[in-house]
């Protein structure tokens, strides 16, 4: 079966995008997304062809949507054409499923439903500084997002979900019933245990669900202890300003795979504390390396995570003496003694066991 995956975008490297390329690898296929910039993957990765829609980002928020949806819908139709099996990641791509060609199938692997539009709508209303603009995006355009998204998904054969918290949400918001729910894939030899030196690290995306600025607030009180962020993103130039004067808070931005590794097989621990993670991969790297995470306890961090076992979890509605605290709880010696545990956890969510149960899937549902 000849297989194409149908990407959002390559703008970072993120959770999403890796496992495009671990999937695209493990079934040969080729992948199509509206662009691919720099600060993503290397394009040497894709196994097969790699064809991209456009040179970059649309600049408004909602035109976004509608602009990636009118090129997925008007320039996949013959790609679509020369491939049976098609896989769907992302929400922004879901327009290309509008194509009916008989016999193809068409599998969606659901990170989530468009957070602006369902779970975040009221949240991502209530921070828009502008009125119009809050009638504009969330109490008309997010309608007819819903609208689509919803339409989307009544041309899937299968619809996968990245957790039972994303399996939820479908059912919650759209009534969606799903065929499988496969963890995301995790590259448990990618990162190892190498020793344990004097600093926290945060390598989860800096953007602002993912809170980083709080864990940045944190060790603003706790001169003596050490923080290290290795990530980047929209928010990065706003948390190097927020440790400027911090001599116990480093700012790396991104970093190379190796460098990576390095830094998560040195820490005492990682910190993860996102708005309502819907899977998340960031915790379970840092498990499979024997580091333990502090994260929030809340969202699919709550499938992965077991509270002072393989990290230690703060209250969803947290405060920053929380954090505070728990850092404090999770010294070395207390890490250490977690490094099987986490190990453990983290094989269940391996990079093998992904790829064998999306291949079962395939076969049990290829007629």
């Amino acid at each position: 079966m000849k297989t194409l995956i149908i990407h959002d975008r390559f703008q970072f490297r993120g959770g999403a995008e890796r496992l495009v390329l671990i999937l695209a690898k493990a079934l040969n296929a080729d992948i199509v997304t509206e662009f691919w910039t720099t600060e993503s993957y290397d394009r040497r990765q894709v196994p097969g062809k790699l064809i991209t829609l456009s040179s970059g980002e649309a600049p408004w928020i909602v035109w976004r949507y509608f602009r990636a949806q009118f090129l997925f819908f008007f320039k996949t139709r013959k790609i679509i054409k020369n491939h049976q099996t098609i896989f769907f990641s992302g929400n922004n791509c879901l327009a290309a499923g509008f194509h009916f060609w008989r016999g193809k199938k068409k599998i969606l692997y659901c990170h989530h439903p468009v957070r602006h539009a369902f779970d975040l709508r009221q949240k991502c209303r209530d921070e828009q500084p502008s009125r119009w603009k809050k009638i504009l995006y969330y109490d008309i355009g997010i309608w007819l997002i819903r609208f689509i998204y919803w339409l989307s998904l009544q041309n899937m054969n299968l619809v996968i979900a990245n957790s039972e918290n994303v399996k939820n949400r479908l059912q919650k918001f759209l009534h969606q019933k799903t065929d499988a729910v496969i963890y995301p894939p995790i590259q448990t030899d990618k990162f190892k245990h190498i020793s344990q030196q004097d600093y926290y690290l945060s390598f989860g995306r800096v953007e602002r669900l993912k809170r980083i600025p709080d864990i940045i607030r944190a060790f603003q009180k706790m001169p003596d202890k050490k923080l290290i962020v290795v990530s980047g993103g929209p928010d990065l130039k706003k948390i190097k300003k927020m440790a400027q004067g911090h001599d116990n808070i480093q700012i790396k931005g991104w970093v190379n795979d190796q460098e990576l590794s390095d830094y998560v097989g040195n820490c005492i621990a990682s910190i993860y504390i996102p708005i309502d993670e819907d899977s998340g991969m960031t915790q379970i790297e840092s498990m499979s390396a024997g580091k333990p995470c502090i994260a929030v306890d809340e969202g699919g961090l709550k499938e992965s995570i077991i509270d002072e076992q393989t990290g230690k979890f703060i209250p969803a509605k947290y405060s920053i003496d929380d954090i505070i605290k728990a850092v404090n709880w999770l010294t070395k010696a207390r890490a250490l003694l977690m490094r099987e545990d986490c190990q453990a956890q983290a094989k269940k969510f391996s990079q093998e066991r992904f790829i064998k149960n999306i291949k079962e899937l395939i076969y049990a549902n290829r007629h």
